[in-house]
């Protein structure tokens, strides 16, 4: 009867262990809230925080979801095959096309159409501007382009509010009877209110990884070319030259009045679907057309006419772009390096000529040249 005892009781230690250890390695075993809300299971293998491959191209790719960041998200209420809809299996097949960003959302209502939702009318916008492309690139000229996540991520819906504030959230819930829907609301509206898009400085930022990227303009200068086409005078160093202008120069101590690129390359009507629609200065719809300028430019400069044009946003000292400038930026360079070797050769050749007469250079309150004087006293020379 005692070994009964005793070999049922190294089980019971041994069960015990081994739903410790699993415990401790899976986490509980009762799903939270965020992983239910999983009813694809999706998080069953992307929950593990070593999930990715690295591509032929050496470049590391994470397949990793947390979920307690994923449900602070605005994207939270989307369920992954929304918008990864060529998954119809698990284990699924590799991934070749990936999400594409015109797809209709299945569990998502427009509760203003009470549609399925979609981002289509910012997306057609997009495919007809000059960075309109599809998610996988036809010509290398296309994959020079950004795509929607280049400059979209799926961004945390208020980052600097840890929790719903009950002060606000509580007097929605007397009526709406549903705290899910008031949070999701608040965060929703919350989220617009706060103006949490992207300043001045992060505007440029954003434009200029391509547009500083000398490589890449490089490359898509002569794919268009091959193509017999043209880009704009200024397109191989519009980010450079921008930061030459006056805009920039206040933009970048924090100053956002002044224009940044989204401010002459869009319209402002209907602006945060508009910043989608940047178009060629050859296009008649362009903002920066020729026919367009002068209102471009009365946003800000309300007295602006076609003379006003005559100021250059985009200035620089390139002899290819404004020989002008470039030989007086030259001429008075070389005119100041001259000058101040000059002064510098005016005090050595002084010096020189002191240091010969018998002057010496001391410090005695202050600096000064003194010399033995003939009637016994020193003589100061300034």
């Amino acid at each position: 009867m005692e070994r009964i005892m005793m070999k049922q009781g190294r089980c019971l230690l041994l069960f015990v262990a081994v739903l410790s250890v699993v415990w401790w390695w899976g986490g509980p075993l009762t799903p939270s809230p965020a992983y239910g809300a999983d009813d694809e299971n999706c998080l069953m293998c992307h929950k593990y925080i070593k999930m990715g491959r690295i591509t032929e191209e050496g470049e590391r790719k994470y397949y990793y979801v947390k979920e307690s960041i994923f449900k602070k998200t605005v994207h939270n209420r989307v369920r992954c095959r929304d918008c990864h809809n060529y998954i119809d299996k698990l284990p699924h097949d590799p991934v070749k096309v990936g999400v594409t960003c015109n797809t209709t959302c299945h569990s998502i209502k427009n509760p203003a159409t009470k549609k399925q939702f979609n981002h289509k009318n910012i997306y057609e916008v997009y495919r007809a501007s000059v960075h309109g492309r599809d998610k996988v690139a036809k010509s290398a000229r296309d994959a020079d382009k950004p795509y929607c996540i280049f400059c979209h991520t799926n961004p945390i819906y208020l980052p600097e509010e840890d929790e719903v504030p009950s002060q606000i959230t509580d007097r929605c819930n007397v009526c709406h009877q549903d705290r899910n829907f008031v949070n999701h609301r608040y965060a929703h509206t919350g989220r617009r209110i706060k103006q949490v898009g992207r300043d001045s400085r992060q505007i440029v930022a954003l434009c200029s990884i391509c547009h500083e990227n000398e490589e890449m303009l490089e490359r898509h200068e002569r794919l268009v070319h091959e193509e017999g086409e043209e880009l704009g005078r200024k397109f191989p160093f519009a980010a450079e030259s921008y930061k030459e202008s006056f805009h920039w120069k206040v933009t970048k101590y924090g100053f956002n009045e002044a224009a940044n690129c989204l401010d002459c390359h869009a319209k402002k009507e209907n602006y945060y679907l508009n910043v989608h629609d940047i178009r060629s200065s050859r296009d008649p719809k362009s903002t920066i057309h020729e026919n367009n300028r002068v209102e471009t430019c009365k946003r800000c400069h309300v007295y602006a006419d076609r003379s006003f044009l005559a100021i250059d946003p985009h200035p620089t000292e390139r002899k290819d772009d404004n020989p002008l400038v470039y030989w007086v930026e030259h001429i008075y360079g070389m005119v100041g390096d001259a000058v101040t070797y000059a002064l510098i050769g005016l005090m050595l050749l002084e010096t020189w000529g002191r240091r010969r007469d018998g002057v010496a250079w001391v410090l005695r309150k202050g600096t000064t040249w003194r010399r033995p004087s003939k009637r016994g006293r020193d003589r100061i020379w300034l």
